[in-house]
């Protein structure tokens, strides 16, 4: 069983995100968690209140629990639990607890494109699990509700980790319908032995041979900007990459990946761990 967290404001609008992450996780039963997070406020008495509200949260019958109804009974073979989790405090650090505590294999981050308020915890969720320890999946909110059929993971030649055989990318591609490209964007002059090891890494991979793949190099100055030319041509459904410490260096952070690549793109992007 896989356990997903995705933020909630309450509103039926963030209940979309679910088919993103039963797509992903598409044969497994999984256990959701929608994660409402409630700042906490400066005053006494407000701190104080924090258990009514909570109390009235939950007994209040609004479209946005009618929805989740309908969901648990249209999807009650995928999910075999959907709960929403009120936690307050909207820091980095809270989130990450929460994640370590129960075992969470996959995040679902919205991505706005338009300027966000500091106070709005659900639009800046992207912020607040940067630094997690699994795997993240950016969805921008224009992105088209799509299969992931077309999937481009983005390597660097720099890169000295094994990123190819996770799990969750082996299952994305785990039938005919599914292709991906291995996207290696190098700078020119690059040492062309670190290019080879990245190659000798999709080539003599065992567990790719049975996936439709292939390898597109591309040369190029700008690494966002050869993404960027990469998906808009070929049409790419979904992103992905591996997140290690010094992967892309400064160039391509988890923040920068979710405000600006999956942004630009319109395209989800799965960072992996």
């Amino acid at each position: 069983m896989k356990k997903i967290v995705i933020p909630t404001n309450l509103t039926i609008q963030s209940l979309n995100l679910i088919k993103y992450g039963l797509q992903v996780l598409k044969g497994e039963v999984c256990q959701i968690y929608l994660l409402h997070l409630i700042p906490l406020p400066d005053s006494i008495p407000e701190l104080l209140m924090l258990p009514r509200e909570e109390e009235r949260l939950e007994k209040i019958n609004t479209p946005f629990n009618k929805t989740l109804d309908r969901i648990r009974k249209s999807y009650a073979v995928e999910i075999s639990s959907l709960h929403v989790i009120h936690l307050y405090g909207d820091s980095p650090i809270k989130v990450q607890n929460f994640i370590d505590n129960n075992n969470i294999d996959l995040i679902l981050s919205p991505v706005s494109s338009t300027t966000i308020s500091e106070k709005d915890s659900y639009h800046s969720f992207s912020s607040l699990v940067k630094d997690v320890s699994c795997p993240v999946l950016y969805i921008p909110d224009n992105a088209e509700t799509t299969d992931f059929r077309k999937i481009a993971y983005v390597l660097d030649t720099d890169d000295k980790y094994t990123l190819l055989l996770d799990d969750l990318l082996l299952n994305l591609t785990s039938t005919k319908n599914y292709y991906v490209t291995f996207l290696v964007i190098f700078k020119p002059g690059t040492n062309m032995e670190k290019l080879e090891y990245v190659l000798n890494k999709v080539y003599m991979n065992e567990k790719l041979k049975g996936i439709n793949c292939s390898v597109h190099l591309l040369q190029e100055n700008n690494f966002t900007g050869g993404v960027y030319t990469f998906v808009e041509e070929f049409k790419v459904d979904l992103l992905v990459t591996g997140r290690k410490k010094n992967l892309f260096d400064t160039i391509f952070t988890r923040k920068r990946i979710s405000s600006d690549v999956a942004k630009h793109t319109r395209v989800p992007f799965l960072t992996i761990s």
